[in-house]
């Protein structure tokens, strides 16, 4: 007996738990609920009769807890199964039942504290259990008469015999063990018969519907197919740009112009968030748009996108577009994607604010600007207009632009019209309109002419400017007219922001080499030569008041130039801009820069001048900076070389002077020019034995140095002196005048050979510019001298008579070959240029040690015996003794040395007697007769 009843525990263990595992898979596969609610009931059955079997013939105790927990498992399984049959048959069993189920507890929970039987407790229970199957079993017993599922048939008969065995299991476990468990195995087998039903008779069901939906769905799919072909090869080929999302806006189709839009292919994106791909911001604050999709998931609404939005795309471009999105719902309603409908409208955008910053550029303007038709008719008329007629646009508009005119003035407006329909260009005319108050005003008129797409005259644009008051607004409107195309000025304006150029004129693109696009693609710091951030920093402080700022801009060939550039933001659009006016002022700037470069260099050398030489001075002094060096330097024989040759061989040897001094000095030292012949070198922080090495490389460099005037090379020369501020004592004032004295001194020593020097170059260039007159020179100084000897002249007077003869002419030097050359034949003004070679020769004779005592014997060679001589006219004896024997003879050689043209002998003697005591000493004269006769 023992045997049969563990065999019978264990077949009734095995079929609960296959039960439980059953019905949790099938629920798994069919996701049902009564399924779900059945199979936790059928494992909970297995822990509590495991349980049981456990108090009963095992170890466990009979504890109250232990009862508690047991009858708790068969009243939540009993709540499952009855939640399962509420979900299958769609009636709500538990509401119904809850009141039994209630009274079941309190009925064990008396019947416990009481002690009594266990099976006594429990009864109320299967009681209720029983009723429910019995009734569910009727319910699906009564569906098969109208299904005729025989299913329906086996599983409501099996309700019912469960249902009977519930209500008489506590009395049959009482009375026989073993009839308990024969029942117990038997009502478990029902129940697996009845999971066999259930499943036979989903499966019934099933295929008659299938077999139904099967056929409608293949001729559906058939359509279906059909129709999403041709969807989507409309879409694919319409001019907009589509995209379609499923419920969780992932993307599941796009179209080649979504594709061309956003910069992404179709297979990129398939799968991915719309968010991921459809990137939309604000054009006017760049802020992120929420997108239409988006929206449509959320209110199942169609959706629009507000205006100025712009997409941007894979490659960065942003795209000003247009768009909407709307919902894809199935049959009943729900919604299971979007789709969005997007397009480019960048070149409306575009068009819309050019045409509302001409629109704010006219209404803005105090000029009058205005249309009219062929027929004369007002179509426009701005407040420029308004402002300079005194009439209101409600007023002009549709009435005639002559009834402005005075009558004289109307015939003259229609003959400029007629030109200008017939391609004549007509840039302005003045004329005389009548104002609302019945003044007549002179205005100023620029007309052009409007077209058709088809290039037909349509109208006539005017723009008036009173130019009754003010001559100046005819400047004014030329400006206007020309602003973006012809102004010289560069206009540039920018976004705020980022200094993102959005507009140029002509102007620009001729200032800096770029073309307009190129402009357009840049921002104002890559045209300034300066760091942003600079830039940026002052923009943010001044350019709300407007700023005028000096910068260096840059042109595409990289050469730099300088600007004037006029600075102010503005507001338009809602968008702070930055308005900039540039004007190229490197003429200017070069100029100022020119000056600022003379107010402290030497125009002629290079060199600094005395102010800065001085400055500079002061600052050593100031600051005592010791040691410092002071050498001072001036050029020999410059007097001589201007008074001769002329000052642009003057300045040669200036520029050759400054050359030497450049290549003799450290960078920080200080070489200046001070004076007209005068150098200075400051050299801080030098010692005396740096500056007497910086003298020695002086002396050695100009005894190498020459410059070339007129093929002949003339030597440099120059006196230096210097003097070191040893410490911090002596005064800077003391050292530039010890140095001073220092090359006076070398001057004066040496100054006699300098002077030889440079005057040999002169006389040896003159001689080659003039050789005749060096030959008539040799035969003046031949006849004086053997006519000095006749005289019995004493020593000195012949010896000044042979320089004289020598040097009389050497102020032939400045003057020109030109003249020289054409001696006979001068006209007054060149006669007077001839004789001012006696002061020049005087100035030279002066500037040098040798001839210095000859000076006025140079000067007063050409005066007549009667006073008609230059260049003093002095007469008789006042003239130097030495001058008058000169004349005589200087007159006989030029008169019959001329190269076979002269006069004899004898005539010229004859001449020479002839002006005795006119031109010549007559005294002289007598002796230089006996002295040729001789």
């Amino acid at each position: 007996m023992a045997s049969n009843i563990h065999i019978s525990i264990n077949y009734q263990i095995l079929i609960l738990l296959i039960l439980a595992i059953f019905y949790l898979l099938v629920h798994n596969a069919g996701k049902e609920k009564y399924i779900l609610f059945w199979g936790s009931a059928w494992g909970l059955d297995l822990i509590r009769y495991a349980m049981e079997y456990a108090i009963e013939y095992g170890d466990m105790p009979n504890t109250f807890l232990i009862q508690v927990i047991v009858y708790g498992l068969l009243v939540i399984s009993s709540i499952l199964f009855t939640y399962g049959f509420q979900s299958f048959f769609e009636v709500n069993f538990l509401q119904k039942g809850l009141w039994i189920i209630s009274l079941s507890l309190g009925w064990y929970a008396v019947n416990k504290i009481l002690e009594s039987s266990n099976y006594i407790a429990v009864i109320p229970m299967y009681i209720f259990l029983g009723v429910m199957s019995i009734f569910s079993g009727t319910l699906i017993f009564k569906n098969f008469k109208s299904s005729k599922v025989i299913s329906s048939l086996v599983i409501g008969i099996l309700l019912i015999l469960m249902g009977i065995r519930e209500i008489t299991f506590p009395v049959i476990k009482h009375f026989n063990l073993i009839n308990y468990l024969v029942d117990f195995d038997l009502l478990y087998s029902l129940k697996v018969i009845l999971a066999i039903a259930l499943l036979m008779h989903f499966y019934e069901i099933a295929s008659n519907i299938l077999a139904i939906i099967f056929h409608k769905q293949e001729e559906l799919m058939k359509s279906l197919n059909k129709e999403k072909e041709w969807l989507r090869v409309t879409l694919k080929s319409i001019g907009d740009g589509v995209i379609a999302t499923d419920a969780n806006g992932n993307i599941e189709f796009m179209n080649p112009t979504a594709e061309k839009l956003t910069g992404y292919k179709e297979g990129e994106v398939l799968g991915k968030r719309i968010d991921e791909v459809f990137n939309i911001i604000n054009e006017d604050t760049k802020e992120k748009v929420e997108i239409p999709i988006e929206k449509v998931l959320k209110t199942g609404e169609i959706t629009g996108l507000a205006n100025h939005t712009a997409l941007i795309s894979k490659d960065a471009r942003v795209i000003s577009i247009a768009d909407s999105a709307a919902p894809i719902k199935d049959s009943e309603g729900n919604v299971i994607g979007t789709v969005m409908v997007f397009r480019d409208i960048s070149d409306k955008r575009e068009y819309e604010k050019l045409l509302k910053q001409y629109e704010f550029i006219v209404e803005s303007s105090n000029e009058g600007i205005g249309s009219f038709d062929l027929e004369g008719i007002i179509q426009t008329w701005n407040k420029g207009c308004e402002k300079i007629y005194g009439y209101k646009a409600d007023e002009m508009i549709g009435k005639s632009i002559y009834t402005l005119m005075p009558d004289f003035e109307k015939e003259k407006v229609k003959n400029i019209l007629q030109r200008l329909l017939k391609g004549e260009e007509i840039k302005s005319y003045e004329g005389m309109r009548i104002t609302k108050e019945g003044k007549t005003i002179h205005v100023l008129v620029s007309l052009a002419g409007l077209k058709d797409e088809l290039g037909r005259y349509i109208g006539i644009s005017f723009i008036s400017r009173d130019i009754t008051k003010n001559k100046k607004t005819e400047q004014i409107l030329r400006r206007y007219k020309l602003l973006f195309d012809n102004i010289n000025d560069i206009i540039l304006f920018a976004r705020y922001e980022d200094g993102k150029i959005i507009e140029v004129n002509k102007a620009a693109i001729k200032a800096y080499g770029y073309e307009m696009e190129e402009l357009l693609k840049m921002d104002i710091f890559e045209l300034c030569n300066c760091e942003k951030e600079e830039l940026t920093q002052l923009l943010d402080v001044e350019a709300e008041r407007g700023v005028l700022l000096n910068l260096q801009h840059k042109r595409k060939d990289g050469s730099e130039f300088y600007v004037e550039a006029n600075v102010v933001s503005v507001d338009f659009e809602n968008e702070k801009l930055i308005m900039t006016i540039i004007r190229d002022i490197t003429e200017r700037k070069l100029a100022q820069e020119k000056l600022e470069h003379l107010g402290t260099h030497d125009i002629l050398t290079g060199l600094y001048n005395r102010n800065f030489f001085e400055e500079k001075l002061a600052f050593v002094d100031k600051q005592n900076i010791v040691p410092t060096g002071l050498i001072i330097c001036d050029v020999d024989g410059l007097k001589l070389i201007n008074d001769t040759i002329g000052h642009k061989a003057g300045d040669m040897l200036l520029k050759t002077a400054a050359d030497v001094l450049r290549k003799c000095f450290r960078g920080q030292d200080i070489i200046a020019r001070i004076g007209g012949d005068e150098f200075a070198v400051i050299l801080p922080n030098a010692s005396i034995e740096i500056v007497e090495e910086a003298v020695d490389r002086i002396r050695k460099m100009v005894e190498n140095s020459k410059f070339t005037f007129e093929k002949e090379n003339i030597p440099l020369s120059m006196s230096i002196g210097y003097a070191v501020k040893n410490n911090s004592f002596k005064k800077i004032e003391e050292v530039f005048k010890e140095a001073d004295n220092n090359m006076y001194r070398e001057k004066l020593f040496h100054k006699r050979s300098s002077y030889r020097k440079v005057l040999d170059s002169i006389l040896k260039m003159f001689e080659i510019r003039q050789p005749k007159l060096q030959k008539h020179l040799n035969a003046v100084k031949e006849i004086l001298a053997n006519f000095a000897e006749y005289l019995k002249l004493s020593q000195v007077r012949i010896k000044n008579l042979e320089l004289l003869a020598e040097f009389h002419d050497i102020g032939m030097i400045g003057i020109s070959d030109k003249i020289l050359d054409k001696v006979d034949n001068l006209n007054e003004e060149e006669k007077l240029e001839f004789q001012k070679h006696c002061e020049i020769g005087y100035r030279i004779a002066m500037s040098s040690p040798d001839l210095a005592h000859l000076a006025d014997m140079i000067l007063m060679h050409h005066e007549w015996w009667n006073g008609q001589g230059y260049p003093l006219a002095v007469k008789g004896e006042d003239i130097p003794y030495e001058c008058r024997i000169l004349a005589i003879v200087d007159a006989y050689v030029q008169m019959i040395d001329e190269e076979g043209k002269g006069l004899s002998k004898e005539q010229a003697l004859k001449e020479i007697r002839k002006m005795a005591g006119i031109q010549f000493d007559p005294i002289l004269v007598e002796k230089f007769l006996a002295f040729m006769k001789d």
